[in-house]
């Protein structure tokens, strides 16, 4: 329990200091999270404490050489915490939607269209596409629990996940890769919103066709043909109506505090975490699910202790290497690449990120180094957003094809084949097909 209330209060810590700022609130914000660390990180296995200890370890070591003492030793380590918060606070959000039976709903409609391989491809990557952009990770484990008792081939499986989650990360507020790269490029969500909802829809119908599994053709003269409870029907529309509208309220919500309040995006979504559950509790008179619920939020969140662990421990290591000699040599490649064209730019930077994410070096580290490298009075022909594109684009990728990072590692456990098979001898030719289109989308963005 002690853990538990460090990690929330070092949340709620977070929240507060954006508000308040004040010297000695982040001097117990850096305690808290330091304490979050220490006491999280013995719970890992023997891999993740080697892992995590050594880069918390590089980075002191680092701030140490160039001249850091005190507290100023483990400057950096809430540098992730924005997005760190957000892991943390988004499974509040499954809260109202389990409660009133929504997800229920869509486990009872994926279950009977498990006879029919174009039913459950689609049936699959739409419930995964609503879900995803505010559940993040989540959202991978909560489908697969809902199908893993049903026979469905591993590599239709693994392609329905990919199809339905990785639109998210070009888009979603919710995930890193757009709250980090926004947040480091100081542009506004609703600045670069239309242009990653474009590219998803795009990459979404670029899945669609490629792996359109046989039969799809006749599924909706089936639909219509298979008898129902009218009532029954009515409901589970309903259901997945409230669903997709949940989702885009939020986003509607979140596109006006930040509007109104000139608040980072990732610091409002932190906020929202907690209060649309909290409120819907309070309206719908659900106290006594209160003790309940947060026995289970407890459990998922000890659950990602590697996830904390890892977060706290790359921004302190990502902080010490910004001060060293290695920032300058990319600041200098940046800026050739820029010089050169925005396609050599664009390759620079997924060979890159794609390089360190199969080396085991996290994009939270790489990308942030990437953005802070850029000086864009030398590259006027290279607009912020293409830029930010790029950036997501490229977390998105490097993601799903590392075998070393936690999106391809869940979905080749799901399907229970290694990542790199998954990634690339089922799933290649969709994301070879995206990343042709993310080129072109570029240097269209560019144009604009």
């Amino acid at each position: 329990m002690i853990r538990f209330s460090l990690v929330l209060s070092m949340c709620f810590l977070y929240i507060l200091e954006a508000f308040v700022s004040h010297m000695y609130i982040s001097f117990i914000f850096n305690m808290a999270a330091a304490a979050v660390f220490f006491t999280m990180m013995p719970l890992l296995d023997r891999k993740g404490r080697i892992f995590t200890l050594g880069l918390f370890s590089a980075g002191i070591i680092i701030h140490y050489a160039v001249g850091d003492r005190g507290m100023l030793l483990f400057q950096g380590i809430t540098q992730n915490m924005a997005l760190l918060s957000i892991l943390i606070l988004a499974p509040l959000l499954s809260i109202p939607l389990r409660r009133e039976g929504i997800i229920d709903t869509v486990i009872t409609y994926l279950n009977q269209l498990k006879n029919n391989p174009a039913f459950t491809f689609y049936g699959i990557s739409s419930f995964m596409m609503t879900l995803a952009p505010i559940l993040n990770m989540g959202a991978l484990r909560i489908v697969h629990g809902f199908v893993e008792n049903i026979k469905i081939p591993s590599k239709l499986l693994s392609r329905s996940y990919y199809i339905g989650f990785t639109p998210a990360v070009i888009w979603s507020p919710f995930f890193a890769s757009v709250g980090i790269v926004l947040f480091y490029l100081e542009i506004t969500y609703l600045s670069y919103v239309a242009f990653g909802v474009v590219f998803a829809i795009l990459q979404m119908a670029a899945g669609m066709i490629l792996f359109r599994p046989a039969g799809a053709v006749e599924m909706a003269a089936a639909l219509e043909e298979e008898p129902g409870d009218a009532a029954a029907d009515k409901g589970r529309k309903k259901d997945l109506y409230t669903l997709a509208g949940f989702v885009l309220g939020l986003v509607l919500l979140l596109i006006v505090m930040e509007q109104v309040s000139h608040q980072s995006m990732l610091l409002l979504v932190s906020m929202v975490c907690f209060i649309v559950p909290a409120g819907w509790m309070v309206l719908r008179k659900q106290k006594k699910a209160v003790k309940e619920e947060v026995s289970l939020y407890r459990s998922k969140i000890m659950a990602q202790k590697m996830e904390i662990c890892l977060f706290l421990s790359a921004g302190l290591f990502g902080n010490a290497v910004s001060h060293t000699p290695v920032k300058q040599l990319l600041e200098q490649s940046m800026q050739w690449s820029a010089q050169q064209s925005i396609g050599i730019l664009f390759s620079f930077i997924i060979l890159f990120v794609t390089l360190m994410a199969f080396l085991g070096v996290h994009q939270i580290i790489v990308i942030p180094l990437i953005l802070t490298s850029l000086n864009f009075a030398e590259m006027p022909d290279i607009t912020v957003v293409s830029v930010a594109f790029m950036c997501i684009f490229t977390w998105m990728l490097s993601s799903s094809i590392s075998p070393l990072n936690a999106l391809n590692i869940i979905i080749s456990q799901c399907v229970q084949k290694n990542g790199l098979t998954v990634a690339f001898r089922w799933n290649g030719v969709y994301f070879l097909s995206v990343t042709g289109m993310a080129f072109l989308y570029v240097y269209i963005l560019n144009w604009l």
